[in-house]
């Protein structure tokens, strides 16, 4: 395993530590690993060679950090204390560690202090990072071959290098509109079309608050939905094919689609289509329950909060698009699961049992049902058991962030990748977003143009680029 040096992992804990301060998802499951029933676990390299089993005179403890908090958290431990009840080889402690942010953040200071787990949940924007870290024991070298097939393509490509799947996705969402169909049914409004752009976008605007309701939208001046919606208008985030075909060097996002769909963005604030609440996740969610807001923008993770706390109906759309755009679809949100290494071959072995388990049919149904985290696993979506069929049938809110992925168009009408719905990667990806969460206050606050405020964040983010860059030169 090849480790990168103490000053390399030093940086990156500085730069992101610093940047948090300043700133913010029975079944044909070809597994390498049998979990369950008391027995022997064995984890198999694609060769078929068994190099380490769990089986281990006391039961190995296994540490997890996750970032899922309340219901989320809920369900999470749900798992664990499944999987802790399945066997008696492996007892997993699972701890909520925080936000993304947070729970990110704690495993880079974990590495120097010599603290990490055995198992973080770690978000998308990491994936770069991760990578760079030489503390994982990759996915790909304890899958059997042709193992990560069994993952829907999008979660599997995402988390994987150019030698495989390096974490397990888990936890995959989408952001998807929340609308209130009582409104829109008073206000004589179409349910929104799946390809609706931004002109779409403002005429039911207009028509909702003709019909009373104050806002027409709310959601928090977050990064994510700015680098969503910029995919699906088909506008690159990062040079390089979005830091997929070499190392992002500078961001493209102060160009082009970048600049129609921050002006959108904030525009739905600074027009009053939108409260200015900030870089909230939560308290949109009051705004959009009080009825003082027809629609949200929110992950497909709340589908279940949503459905079931709201004293009204809820509906669920696809997101919009620009203007001068056709829909290019969503990048893969959400988590996945890494394994850090132990330098211990047994505890290494536990941990992937767990990191399995997690993803196999019946905890992946669970967690869906439980949460609106999709299922990750392509069996369960192209032929879904009969607990999931029925349940799509009763909860059709839970669909729209499947659909709206299965229809992203991954290849240009030229057949070539469509890099803009991969998903941008590069390793100070955190830190550029909350540099994004501020280019909002300078267009509402601070009286600059979407243009200036997002020149500016680019300036910032590609010295970011420059000075994380550095270390691989």
């Amino acid at each position: 395993m090849v480790r990168k040096t103490k000053w390399f992992i030093l940086f990156v804990v500085f730069a992101m530590v610093a940047a948090a301060c300043g700133g913010d998802d029975g079944s044909d499951d070809t597994s390498a690993t049998t979990s369950g029933g008391g027995g022997e676990a064995t984890t198999t390299t694609a060769s078929g060679t068994p190099p380490t089993t769990v089986a281990a005179a006391e039961p190995i403890e296994i540490e997890f950090w996750h970032a899922m908090a309340d219901d989320l958290g809920a369900v999470v431990q749900e798992l664990v204390d499944r999987y802790n009840a399945s066997q008696d080889n492996v007892i997993v402690n699972a701890t909520f560690q925080g936000s993304y942010d947070d729970t990110y953040n704690a495993l880079l200071a974990s590495f120097e202090a010599g603290t990490a787990p055995n198992i973080t949940q770690n978000f998308d924007l990491a994936a770069q990072t991760m990578f760079d870290t030489g503390r994982l024991v990759p996915a790909y070298e304890l899958m059997a071959a042709g193992e990560a097939d069994s993952f829907l393509a999008a979660p599997r490509d995402y988390y994987s290098d150019e030698n495989g799947m390096v974490a397990l996705a888990f936890n995959s969402s989408t952001p998807i509109v929340y609308y209130n169909a009582d409104i829109f049914e008073a206000a004589g409004i179409d349910p929104p079309a799946a390809d609706w752009d931004f002109e779409d976008f403002l005429a039911t605007c207009d028509a909702i608050e003709a019909a009373g309701t104050q806002f027409c939208v709310t959601f928090g001046t977050v990064g994510w939905y700015f680098e969503q919606i910029l995919a699906n208008s088909g506008g690159l985030y990062f040079d390089n094919d979005n830091g997929r075909t070499g190392r992002a060097q500078e961001v493209l996002f102060n160009t082009g689609q970048g600049v129609e769909v921050f002006d959108f963005l904030t525009g739905l604030i600074a027009d009053g289509h939108a409260p200015n609440l900030g870089s909230t996740w939560s308290d949109t969610d009051s705004v959009f329950f009080a009825k003082e807001a027809a629609m949200i923008f929110d992950s497909t993770s709340g589908a279940r909060g949503f459905q079931d706390n709201a004293d009204f109906e809820v509906k669920t759309a696809f997101i919009p698009h620009s203007n001068s755009s056709d829909r290019n679809g969503v990048v893969i949100g959400g988590a996945a699961l890494w394994l850090i290494d132990s330098e211990d071959d047994a505890v290494n072995a536990a941990a992937w049992d767990f990191m399995k388990f997690m993803t196999e049919a019946d905890q992946q149904v669970t967690w869906h049902t439980g949460t609106g985290y999709f299922p990750v696993l392509a069996s369960l979506q192209d032929s879904p058991t009969d607990e999931l069929a029925s349940f799509w049938d009763e909860n059709p809110n839970f669909v729209t962030a499947i659909d709206q992925l299965a229809t992203t168009n991954t290849k240009n009408a030229d057949g070539s990748t469509n890099y803009a719905v991969l998903g941008g990667r590069a390793g100070p990806f955190p830190e550029i977003r909350r540099i994004i969460v501020e280019a909002y206050a300078e267009v509402l606050d601070g009286g600059s143009t979407p243009q200036e405020a997002l020149d500016a964040a680019a300036e910032r983010a590609n010295q970011a680029l420059e000075d994380y860059n550095a270390f691989f030169q």
